[in-house]
């Protein structure tokens, strides 16, 4: 089919004004004011439209918290999912909590640990809508670990042993007693040699020479009268 220059000119202003109507669009929705921030209905709360979950991978990012997600079940609370407030009395031991997020309807409170001060913290709740306070539909926390670091000290004693060897043997008669005493450290061993004597020999032990002595017994007997014969006569003489 050929377009006369008259369709070609219809077509040219239809698509012509399909444009002015986009941009017309376009512009009125740019105009449209943003919706308004929802109300914490708590000055400890930043309120968040929109959802947030536990699972979700801003769980813990959202409103300046930090660390990973801390389920319900962690915190000793009283209150919370399908009511309108929230008390915890206790945390998770191990864990510093950084903050807590509450649920309900559109919007959610990001409550940071620093503006809740010390526990508990009671009276936590969702965003309001419609200046009311919604039901909580679910919440949880944030934190980190604690870290403790250890130091162990070591102490070493050190131990000297002095160690004392002594010798000895039993003394006897044909041999010689030694006793050595030596000690640890530099000092020279002493020596102690005790001498056995030597046994005398028996006089009835000595060899037999053979010789004999009677005849000096007669020798001597015979002198012993010859000078009594001697005196004898002299004392004659002189009488």
């Amino acid at each position: 089919m050929r377009l006369t220059p008259l369709r070609r000119s219809g077509l040219a202003g239809a698509a012509a004004v399909a444009a002015v109507a986009t941009l017309t669009l376009v512009a009125t929705a740019s105009a449209r004011p943003d919706q308004p921030a929802p109300g914490s209905g708590d000055d400890r709360a930043v309120a968040y439209a929109g959802n947030v979950d536990i699972n979700h991978d801003d769980a813990c990012t959202v409103g300046g918290l930090s660390g990973t997600p801390i389920a319900p079940g962690k915190f000793t609370f009283t209150g919370g999912v399908g009511k309108q407030d929230l008390d915890i009395t206790a945390g998770p031991e191990g864990v510093t909590v950084t903050g807590i997020v509450v649920k309900g309807a559109d919007a959610y409170n990001v409550y940071l640990a620093g503006k809740l001060g010390s526990l508990p913290w009671n009276d936590l709740r969702s965003p309001l809508k419609n200046d009311k306070v919604p039901d909580i539909s679910h919440w949880y926390g944030c934190g980190v670990k604690d870290t403790t670091t250890t130091t162990t000290t070591t102490t070493t004693t050190a131990t000297t042993t002095v160690s004392t060897v002594t010798l000895s043997s039993s003394p006897s008669s044909s041999t010689s007693s030694t006793t050595t005493t030596t000690t640890s450290g530099a000092v020279a061993p002493t020596t102690t040699t005790t001498v056995a004597p030597v046994p005398v020999a028996d006089e009835d032990d000595l060899a037999s020479t053979g010789f004999g002595s009677a005849w000096l017994l007669g020798l001597g007997a015979a002198l012993v009268a010859a000078g009594a014969a001697v005196l004898f006569v002299m004392r004659r003489r002189r009488a």
